[in-house]
């Protein structure tokens, strides 16, 4: 019985802790440069500029 618990605690901790977070936008770090990109739909949002450096593994991701 008490394996059973152990086992159903471990579960119950890892949904919860699954569960934290924080809904919303993203925050990005200080003094990242923000571009504001133009929605078809008339609004704009603002988003980081891309990188103009390559990754190590922009070739396995895109």
């Amino acid at each position: 019985m008490s394996r059973i618990a152990a086992i159903a605690a471990l579960l119950a901790l890892s949904l919860g802790l699954a569960a934290c977070g924080k809904k919303g936008d993203p925050e990005y770090p200080a003094g990242t440069q923000v571009e504001t990109v133009k929605k078809p739909d008339g609004t704009s949002d603002k988003r980081p500029k891309k990188s103009t450096r390559p990754f190590v593994l922009d070739g396995l991701l895109n």
